[in-house]
């Protein structure tokens, strides 16, 4: 009685292998059919198999580049960041509330209205630099339900290089900055 259960057990975990390692290949191969030319060349699998019609968006869609500058939204008023963000705060539920969502994309079409000719270098704290410097114009929020109004500033901070991470200094990128007050005459 024990050898025929011995065989079920020993033909699932063939199964069980045999699956891992076509998974394994085919995610390897969908990783590798997207990546810029370089010393490691296409496989015949992946030419028999189509690979882009299978993967044509590539994995770039679930990551950014981590050297991209930080876009911020700040309330001047009330010196702090004018967005719920990030999405997964106490605020927001841990993610489960789509408030600071909305809020990326209100500020986004806020931030699409700005010329960036008058966007102003920073090389102090975002903050304190848009608190010495003066409005620059009025500009309407456009989103049905506006949350973001008043005395608002933007900045694009270079994020800090990971070759710095263990740095004791506390160390402030440069960034661009602007402020602007946002009219929200829907509210």
């Amino acid at each position: 009685m024990e050898l025929p259960k011995i065989r079920s057990y020993s033909r699932f975990c063939w199964i069980l292998l045999i699956s891992i390692v076509i998974w394994f290949l085919l995610f390897f191969t969908s990783i590798h059919s997207v990546m810029p030319v370089n010393g490691i060349r296409i496989t015949e699998f992946e030419k028999k198999i189509k690979i882009a019609t299978w993967f044509p968006q590539g994995w770039g869609f679930y990551s950014k580049n981590p050297r991209e500058e930080q876009f911020m939204t700040f309330d001047i008023s009330k010196k702090d960041i004018a967005a719920n963000w990030p999405n997964s705060r106490s605020e927001n539920w841990f993610g489960l509330k789509r408030f600071g969502r909305s809020q990326g994309i209100e500020a986004g079409l806020i931030n699409s209205k700005i010329p960036r000719s008058h966007f102003q270098e920073c090389r102090d704290e975002p903050l304190n630099c848009l608190e010495k410097s003066k409005i620059v114009f009025e500009l309407e929020n456009p989103t049905p339900e506006p949350t973001i109004c008043g005395d608002i500033g933007i900045a694009f901070q270079q994020p800090i290089p990971w070759a710095w991470s263990n740095s004791r200094k506390k160390i402030e990128m440069p960034s661009k900055v602007v402020r602007v007050k946002v009219i929200c005459s829907k509210k």
